[in-house]
């Protein structure tokens, strides 16, 4: 912040005397000689503080050697407050004190620094220096010196103003976080069986060992069971596959039968368990009978579970085999490496190449659950009849807060044990504007769980609403080691204490955000400031204000002016406070200004 001196004019007729001595005149005729200023000027406020310096220079012959000097730095401010600062004492050179001297031939100067908390009303105020001189018995009140107008105060235009959210959505702001509901919709379920076939051939033949196992006859005969079962089918997918030894188009030829012959099978098997449904249930089949849509992929030759099986093997040498069979580009000298290894390795013959010639069957449905409609409705009139997954869910199926409210209600009656109503519930509450209440579920939620990065962040917020940062602090940095990304937050509570090189570091992976060019804007860094607000979508008012001070600070009266007008056309009470805004002190009395104010 520039700094500049303010120089008083002696204005004699003004001047309040008590006393006779030459001395006193002297220093009271040539004040106008001294010069004060303080740093910075405007005031500034950073991390809730004030912290001014303030230095006055005293020139040669001045200073009295048997005077003392009272500096007394006064705010004084719009609303008619004056807050008086601690009095700098300053003593000549024949002065028998413990103040600092200020010699007479040489002159001298002071420096004064002062840290108070800053406060709304300082926003609009004077720091006057009130003088007073004094020689042994007799004083004279020099003028008041005005050191500076205003305070600028952007740092405490931080906004967190936090909206609901779920865990994974929680990211570049401040949120109050819902426990995930852990309700999953209707998923797609799929039963798997396989068929077998001997080499080079496709037709079935149960007594294959492949088909012989037990583990393989049970899923085949479950895929008709859970067909039958299920009310909403997807498909019946049938995967044709050959073994990669032999002859290209053979295999693939190989691969389309055995899917064709897969498909006879289940065509068949299903018709035989619908008619004996049918008889035993007196209907008749086509009654029962459900549309099926088949999906037939012919594979051919299957190489990468070739690949994948001699992985799995117990073949001592099969990575040197592996890498010599990936080698061979040509896919006669692949199959020749094949035939070698069949002529060596047992398992090869015997149990690999066995296991590719098949046809996969998988029969995919979508899984029965209530529609979103459903679960809606029994929220609201029979919530006993949800699991907690439910009733949390349909919280999130409406956008209205008292519905929320009461879903959440419910689910802490009927869930009593379970932190995660009480933690919604508390963040719905606050949003509402019932704290106490609030507060009391997070406690139980926090009681339930204690070490919870949802509870725990959520405590943050309210704590940072409150104004008590070290305990959002606390809070933050206990949620982020119990799982939670907690850079933003505590990216905002170091722009809260003024510390803007570590808010930087916390803030590095967000973008596009209001408060991050906040912080660029207070660290000085105009282009970032500027770049990050271009960015934003969709801009608020507070966007606009500060792109409005960025450009006050850069001197960019274009921008300046159509941002603040646009600002106050989303707000209008910006105006009022643009007037007074002391980042806008050099254009206030420029037309163009008014205008965007208008």
């Amino acid at each position: 912040m520039k700094t500049f001196k303010v120089i008083t004019v002696l204005l004699l007729s003004s001047l309040m005397l008590t006393f006779s001595s030459c001395g006193l005149k002297k220093m009271v005729k040539k004040q106008s000689s001294v010069s004060y200023s303080v740093t910075p000027n405007p005031l500034e406020a950073h991390g809730g503080k004030m912290t001014m310096e303030i230095q006055g220079t005293y020139p040669q012959k001045y200073f009295n050697k048997k005077a003392t000097l009272s500096l007394e730095p006064i705010i004084k401010t719009s609303e008619g407050e004056t807050v008086r600062l601690p009095v700098i004492h300053l003593e000549g050179e024949k002065v028998k004190g413990d103040n600092q001297t200020i010699g007479y031939k040489a002159g001298g100067k002071f420096t004064y620094n002062q840290t108070i908390d800053y406060k709304p009303m300082y926003e609009n105020c004077e720091l006057i220096l009130e003088i007073e001189a004094n020689l042994k018995k007799k004083s004279a009140t020099l003028d008041p010196v005005k050191l500076a107008d205003g305070t600028i105060n952007t740092s405490e235009k931080i906004s967190v103003e936090p909206k609901l959210s779920y865990p994974d959505e929680a990211i570049n702001g401040s949120f109050f976080v819902l426990a995930n509901h852990n309700y999953k919709g209707p998923q797609v379920i799929t039963e798997t069986g396989i068929i077998y076939f001997e080499l080079n051939r496709d037709v079935l033949n149960w007594n294959l060992p492949f088909n012989q196992k037990e583990e393989n006859k049970e899923a085949l005969n479950n895929l008709i069971t859970f067909i039958s079962e299920s009310n909403n089918i997807l498909s019946v997918d049938i995967l044709g596959w050959a073994s990669p030894e032999g002859e290209l188009k053979r295999n693939q030829e190989l691969s389309s039968n055995r899917s064709a012959t897969g498909k006879k099978w289940f065509e068949r098997e299903y018709d035989k368990f619908i008619r004996n449904k049918a008889r035993a249930e007196k209907v008749r089949a086509s009654d029962i009978k459900k549309d099926i849509k088949y999906e037939i992929k012919d594979n051919g030759e299957d190489w990468d579970g070739f690949i994948e099986a001699l992985e799995n093997s117990s073949i001592q040498d099969k990575s040197k085999i592996i890498n010599v069979i990936k080698s061979q580009n040509d896919m006669d000298q692949r199959e020749q490496q094949i035939r070698n290894m069949i002529a060596i390795y047992d398992e090869v013959d015997n149990e690999i190449l066995p296991s590719l010639r098949r046809a996969i069957i998988k029969v995919n449905v979508m899984e029965d659950k209530k529609t979103d409609e459903e679960i809606a409705e029994l929220a609201a009139n029979n919530p006993e009849s949800l699991s907690n997954d439910e009733l949390l869910y349909a919280a999130s199926l409406t956008n209205d807060m008292k519905t929320k409210a009461e879903i959440y209600t419910k689910a802490t009656q009927i869930f009593t044990n379970n932190y995660r109503g009480y933690n919604d519930l508390a963040c719905v509450k606050y949003l509402q504007g019932e704290k106490d209440e609030a507060l009391t579920m997070l406690n139980k939620a926090k009681e339930l769980n204690p070490n919870n990065s949802e509870v725990l962040n959520n405590f943050g917020i309210i704590s940072f609403l409150d104004g008590d940062i070290e305990k959002a602090k606390e809070y933050f940095e206990a949620s982020k080691k119990a799982g939670f990304d907690q850079s933003y937050n505590l990216g905002v509570v170091y722009m809260k204490i003024g510390d803007y090189t570590a808010a930087i570091n916390n803030f590095s992976t967000s973008k596009c955000d209001y408060n991050v060019a906040l912080n660029q804007l207070l660290s000085k860094d105009y282009t970032a400031a500027k770049a990050t607000i271009d960015c934003i979508q969709n801009k608020t008012a507070k966007d606009y204000y500060l792109l409005a001070i960025i450009s006050a600070r850069t001197n960019d009266t274009n921008i300046l002016y159509k941002s603040l007008v646009e600002a106050c056309k989303l707000d209008p009470e910006l105006k009022k406070q643009a007037l007074k805004d002391i980042e806008f002190r050099n254009y206030k009395n420029n037309a163009a200004f008014k205008d965007a104010l208008k």
